[in-house]
């Protein structure tokens, strides 16, 4: 990202952020998207059962908790987690196969996240250790 992304001064109103890959348990929405740079929100909605795992293919991933409390299992057999609650950063590597699920917060779980990389940001996978791809 040697080259400027931006001209000028931007502003994205929440009624204009596009719908963004779906996880069955994640809802996203791009806020924007420039060059390799990838940004937008994500409503968890995995309240009963984890999300579905997932990877963000070709790129590096930096979230931050804006409400709530999740859950995030990944590693070879998803026997590793974390949590992660209102205002706490995670950053994950491309390929890595996790999920999350609601531990506080019902129905207002968010994060803002921002992603460098190309191509797909989404792929939805079988399991913790299916190859990514």
């Amino acid at each position: 990202m040697g080259a400027e992304l931006f001209k000028k001064i931007g502003v994205i109103r929440s009624n204009e952020l596009e719908e963004g890959p779906l996880t069955p348990g994640q809802v996203r929405r791009k806020a924007l998207e420039a060059g390799e740079l990838w940004v937008g929100e994500c409503h968890v909605t995995a309240l009963d059962q984890p999300s579905q795992w997932h990877h963000h293919k070709d790129f590096d991933s930096v979230m931050y908790m804006l409400s709530g409390r999740i859950r995030v299992d990944h590693g070879l057999g998803g026997k590793q987690s974390f949590e992660l609650g209102a205002g706490d950063y995670a950053y994950f590597p491309r390929h890595l196969i996790h999920r999350a699920q609601i531990l506080e917060g019902g129905d207002d779980v968010r994060y803002v996240f921002v992603r460098i990389g190309q191509g797909e940001t989404l792929e939805n996978v079988d399991g913790p250790d299916t190859a990514a791809g």
